[in-house]
């Protein structure tokens, strides 16, 4: 096959080479174009003759490619190495091998098709893959973090571990706020803790809020937490953060259409936030988040 190898020098340690990808990519008999995601030409390298667009890098990287493919229209199929901290995407696609053994499988996959959300609001349109929500964790992403320098020092496990850590303690005390939103019609307003509609199983720092979920159904999964459901969500991050493993048991809906009045909290569309400091004077309050079935082609691995 011809790849485009679509690679972030900075995802996750920043140690991986990508001269190394394209030698492991040509022993195995394909054709490799090589693309920094840090650098101009991406738009460019999409539009030349290829067979696989394979994105090295984390959750962040893989979004901003997978944007660009289902804007372009692309019929050209994106695969994942991973090189990120959490790689939702990829860990919920199955492609969390180790780079040899997925770049060995890569010419016995298969084309499938992948559901898109597509989120109306005050900024336009944009797209999401994994995600989106309101409430504690896009709470998180919004405040300052670690010094940048100490992250790196931890392994990813660590790094997990730590976020989870810092979300089980902000929970204690954190407020539920009042959200009016319908999922196809029917009203689901109330206070939450959080709420997502998630595409992916999980989002974040490895966080399972819909471990049912598929991205080839045309449908996502709404998974909320009342203040009732405090204990349980404080329960999952205690369990995750001793490294147990633990289902969320909280109720699931599906959905296709979802509409919502934006409160001023903060809201996240995969792993980037989204708040009234981008948008200071909003037009419209109305958010419409809908499944655009079937949006991006993923190589899955067999």
């Amino acid at each position: 096959m011809r790849i485009l190898v679509l690679h972030n020098p900075k995802a996750g340690s920043g140690k991986h080479q990508g001269e190394d990808l394209i030698k492991a990519l040509k022993r195995t008999g394909h054709k490799a174009i090589y693309q920094s995601s840090k650098r101009k030409g991406i738009t460019k390298a999409l539009k030349k003759k290829i067979n696989l667009v394979l994105v090295a890098g984390g959750d962040g990287t893989v979004s901003e490619i997978a944007c660009r493919l289902v804007s372009m229209k692309s019929k050209v199929p994106l695969s994942v190495l991973p090189l990120g901290t959490a790689n939702n995407f990829a860990r919920s696609l199955g492609f969390c091998l180790s780079h040899d053994e997925l770049i060995e499988r890569l010419r016995a996959g298969e084309c499938e098709s992948f559901d898109v959300g597509l989120a109306r609001g005050p900024w336009g349109e944009r797209y999401f893959f994994e995600g989106a929500g309101a409430g504690l964790f896009a709470d998180y992403l919004q405040a300052p973090k670690d010094n940048a320098k100490r992250e790196k020092t931890r392994s990813k496990a660590e790094e997990m571990r730590h976020h989870i850590r810092e979300l089980h303690r902000r929970l204690q005390n954190y407020r539920a706020r009042e959200w009016e939103m319908a999922l196809d019609g029917e009203d689901v307003s109330g206070s939450y803790l959080l709420w997502h509609a998630m595409n992916l199983r999980s989002v974040g720092p490895v966080l399972t809020l819909a471990p049912d979920a598929k991205t080839d159904d045309g449908a996502f999964d709404f998974v909320g937490a009342r203040e009732e459901d405090r204990k349980v969500l404080l329960d999952y991050f205690e369990a995750r953060a001793a490294g147990k493993k633990r289902k969320l048991p909280l109720s699931m809906r599906r959905f296709r259409r979802m509409r919502l009045r934006w409160n001023q909290s903060p809201l996240h569309f995969d792993d980037e936030a989204w708040s009234v400091k981008k948008e200071k004077r909003p037009r419209s309050r109305d958010i419409e988040i809908v499944v655009k079935g079937s949006a991006l082609r993923i190589w899955r691995l067999e």
